[in-house]
């Protein structure tokens, strides 16, 4: 049973069961002629008269190799009334035209059927030794055809004794593929892909230089395990990452197996070369699972890693070899094998629509180091749900130095363009950004270990491209932290809520994307204010009207023909559809010109205007 830590991701179903084989095996193309080669099982029974089988005919080994087929009184196995035998061919049966296998038995009598001595067996057929099935029964000499079983080849078959009458049952003379045997398609995958190879250095500290050493395409493919330069040498601290076509499971037991080459098949203790090795699921996030010592071929389990991994993609190797070592330049890779072979990933189970747990909540402080008020901070579960975008206490403040991690109940996947739209409330204020400060920085992470930021947040501009913090497929994990620079409001950044875009169905994105685009103007253009003064000219008391299109704060200043500024009429914030009437009282001025100046963000405009006595 593997131990798994903590810190769990979602697990992911469906993973296959793998055969072991010998990756040496069947090197070559088809074999000309292909018999059983080894008894898997047998199970002898006895005679029909209840009596053991006479020896010379309980020799197993008498059904393997090649067939005499000459109805000898010798060169056979009798499997005995109802026993049974399990043979494994010499690589992989695949179908062909015709009989494909052809199980030879021997009796006296002859070959053909209908006599009083038939002997008869059931046939079954494997390809991995675990799922069986049931061809037929077979008289004396039987033949297989493949055609139509529900297997892509056959690598083992069980004879099972079904005669009736007097005898010693089935007498197996031996088994034949008659079109002969291919390789084992191997359930192993080998490297396909070399990233990032940063050499290291040389035992005397300069930078490696023997080409024949560092070409990365030698440590791919099957490792060859002899003492010929297909390896890579990463030199003292140097590593390469290794890629596979497809994903490795994370299965019972081994899971990865890393090679070295060391010349003559030197020790450790005589010739010290080792490496870390760290895995990965995302090509962003490594864990060590184990280290790999000279001429070794570490078996490497990925539930090593500090969290569970449901399978990885990359492998990489950084050179531990310590100093002082004879070796000259460091591990030398041979190869990588992922003994659970290459797979198609599974999606993990998608998040719902909005942020469902939270954890890791620190509340900050106000802006001069005092307490916020409980009703900003006593509920943070308000964070979760859906966002209410409303201006009541349905939302948390980080504060200064605040932060909040949350999770979804699932993967939040990358998908193009925005992936997270960040909710915050700001009391009266429908804009946001630059007219009311409060800002966040936003993390993302896939293992709750190592966490990547993405962007920062405000208002008006709330939206994560998941993108922005690496090559991630999906996360699960969101930190959201108040950013002290750019806040300047007395709580900090106000929380209302975060959707997941890319699994949330009921949030149209578009629509929202443009709502935003119409609110989301950072300054107002003093020219888009439509400002009328009347009286003008005036005796006494003029007026200025205007009703903004945007939000913002709007300064209006009234100055004499000579610049000198005689008051101030107006500053406060403005929002879009309001009609806003500021009044100012010339009763006390000289008769003259004089001059509106209105003010927004970083334009403004001049209105004249005429006091008269």
């Amino acid at each position: 049973m593997k131990n798994f830590t903590k810190h769990l991701l979602p697990i992911l179903c469906g993973a296959a069961t793998f055969m072991t084989i010998n990756m040496n095996a069947f090197q070559g193309s088809s074999q000309d002629s292909c018999n059983a080669i080894e008894v898997i099982a047998s199970n002898q029974g006895n005679r029909s008269d209840e009596t053991p089988v006479h020896a010379d005919r309980s020799d197993v080994n008498a059904a393997l190799n090649t067939p005499d087929k000459s109805n000898a009184p010798s060169g056979f196995y009798s499997l005995g009334i109802k026993g049974s035998i399990t043979l494994a061919l010499g690589g992989a049966v695949y179908n062909q035209a015709g009989t494909d296998i052809m199980i030879y038995e021997t009796s006296f009598s002859g070959d053909s059927c209908g006599r009083g001595d038939d002997e008869t067996a059931l046939v079954e057929l494997s390809q991995d030794g675990e799922t069986w099935v049931q061809y037929g029964t077979v008289c004396r000499d039987g033949s297989i055809d493949l055609d139509g079983i529900a297997l892509d080849y056959v690598t083992q078959i069980r004879i099972t004794d079904t005669t009736y009458g007097s005898g010693d049952g089935y007498d197996l003379d031996g088994v034949e593929a008659v079109n002969g045997c291919e390789e084992i398609p191997s359930d192993v995958c080998y490297g396909s892909g070399a990233l990032n190879y940063i050499p290291g250095l040389d035992s005397n500290g300069n930078a490696l230089t023997v080409a024949e050493r560092m070409d990365t395409n030698k440590a791919l493919g099957q490792p060859e395990m002899d003492d010929s330069l297909n390896f890579l040498s990463l030199g003292y601290g140097g590593e390469v990452t290794i890629t596979f076509d497809g994903v490795v499971y994370n299965n019972e037991g081994p899971d990865i197996e890393v090679v070295e080459t060391t010349f003559g098949n030197a020790s450790f203790s005589s010739y010290p070369e080792s490496a870390d090795i760290y895995v990965s699921q995302n090509g962003i996030d490594f864990y060590l699972i184990g280290s790999v010592l000279t001429d070794d071929a570490g078996d490497l389990d990925i539930s090593n890693a500090p969290i569970f991994l449901s399978y990885i993609t990359e492998v990489k190797i950084i050179d531990t070899t310590p100093s002082g070592s004879i070796s000259d330049d460091g591990f030398d890779l041979d190869g990588v094998v992922a003994l659970t072979g290459c797979n198609e990933p599974m999606l993990p189970t998608p998040a719902g629509c909005y942020a469902s747990d939270y954890f890791n909540y620190v509340e900050g402080t106000k802006k001069n180091g005092g307490v916020i008020d409980a009703i900003r901070t006593e509920t943070p579960s308000n964070v979760l749900g859906e966002p209410e975008s409303t201006d009541d206490y349905v939302f948390t403040s980080l504060g200064y130095g605040g932060e909040v991690t949350l999770t979804f109940g699932g993967a939040v996947y990358n998908q193009e363009g925005p992936d997270l739209v960040i909710v915050e409330t700001t009391f009266g204020n429908y804009l946001g950004c630059d007219s009311y400060k409060e800002y966040a920085n936003v993390y993302v992470s896939a293992d709750d270990i190592n966490y990547h930021f993405a962007g920062t947040v405000c208002k008006s501009d709330n939206t994560i491209d998941i993108s922005d913090a690496g090559g991630f497929s999906f996360i699960y994990y969101v930190k959201i932290v108040n950013n002290d620079e750019l806040s300047t409001t007395e709580d900090g950044y106000d929380l209302d809520g975060v959707i997941a875009i890319g699994t949330c169905e009921e949030f149209d994105y578009q629509a929202y994307a443009e709502q935003q685009r119409l609110l989301s103007v950072n300054t107002v253009n003093a020219e888009e204010l439509g400002f009328t003064t009347y009286p003008n000219p005036t005796n006494g008391v003029s007026y200025i009207e205007f009703t903004p299109q945007t939000t913002g704060n709007v300064s209006i200043e009234v100055f004499d023909i000579n610049g000198r500024n005689v008051g101030r009429i107006f500053n406060e914030e403005a929002y879009p559809g309001k009609v806003y009437k500021a009044e100012f009282n010339a009763s006390n001025l000289a008769a003259g010109l004089y001059v509106y100046k209105i003010t927004t963000g970083n334009s403004s405009i001049t209105k004249k205007f005429v006091v008269t006595k």
